[in-house]
């Protein structure tokens, strides 16, 4: 069915601030009832009663008339004033009903497989045409487009983008295959620069950290079966992502003090370790000032 459209500051025109409530319902209702039935904004005097329940209908259409807002048709009943402003003829509802059974048509006969449509696709392309597609004041349609589903899938991939990992589910370029990460990957000589440029190198500890970082890349993405197509680029993700260096764990393991029977203690923090031995110096400043005070401190 056809859309009836009504301007956002419709209810604050002046013509119809002033009307009265019952004169209000006609005019929007007749609005409606015409694009309804197609009637062009022509509402007929023996139809009146149809359009809207109101008391006085005769007597508000005459207010209606008196307000500019329907023109008198003798013996027929009454138009609504420029009515094709802002709704379509019903030339143009008739042309585009046939145009979504056209497109409807054609959708059905793909899903069945039939490539040879009755005519060539227009410009909108072929859309399940079986709801009425919304449209705006401008006229303008957006008809539902076809989505694939599971038991129709697209074959065609996208174009255009950067390749990423396969094993997101996510496709790429289809000219860009993706493969495995390689066990024996090393970062190309672009990759470096752009490391040592950016200050990852610097950061990571220099090239030995860098060494440990890439890695620790292969072993997680061969373990995770991950697939891309470009290695590079996903390396480089990997190393702007880190956070911890391979020198601040080194540090950390420098703390581990070996205990009797080859159990070793938890990793202790530096921030902790200075303070003992501050605490030990503190301790040992103090025995000393009680040996040159003949035992006490004051």
């Amino acid at each position: 069915m056809p859309w009836a459209r009504f301007d956002d500051r419709f209810p604050s025109n002046r013509k119809i601030r002033l009307l009265s409530d019952g004169a209000f319902r006609l005019y929007v209702s007749a609005i409606c009832w015409s694009a309804e039935n197609l009637t062009d904004g022509v509402i007929k005097a023996a139809e009146l009663r149809l359009v809207a329940d109101v008391r006085s209908a005769r007597k508000r259409a005459e207010e209606l008339v008196d307000c500019g807002l329907w023109e008198v048709m003798p013996e027929s009943g009454w138009r609504i004033h420029d009515y094709h402003e802002y709704q379509p003829t019903a030339a143009q509802v008739h042309v585009d009903r046939k145009a979504k059974s056209a497109r409807q048509q054609r959708w059905r006969d793909k899903k069945k497989g039939d490539d040879t449509p009755p005519e060539p696709p227009p410009a909108d392309g072929d859309v399940d045409a079986s709801t009425q597609p919304s449209r705006d004041a401008s006229g303008d349609a957006a008809p539902r487009a076809r989505v694939p589903g599971p038991a129709r899938p697209d074959p065609s991939p996208p174009s255009g983008g950067e390749g990423v990992c396969a094993s997101t589910g996510s496709r790429g370029r289809a000219d860009k295959a993706h493969t495995p990460i390689p066990t024996e990957f090393q970062p190309s000589s672009k990759s470096l620069a752009w490391a040592e440029q950016d200050g990852h190198l610097e950061r990571l500890g220099g090239l030995t950290g860098l060494a440990a970082v890439t890695a620790a890349f292969v072993d997680w993405h061969s373990a995770k079966g991950t697939r891309a197509a470009d290695p590079d680029a996903l390396w480089r993700k990997w190393v702007r992502e880190q956070r911890t260096t391979p020198a601040a764990i080194a540090q950390q393991g420098a703390f581990l003090v070996p205990l009797p029977g080859g159990a070793t203690n938890p990793p202790v923090d530096p921030k902790t370790a200075a303070r003992r031995a501050a605490r030990d110096d503190l301790s040992a400043i103090a025995a000393e000032l009680r040996a040159m005070n003949g035992g006490t401190t004051a």
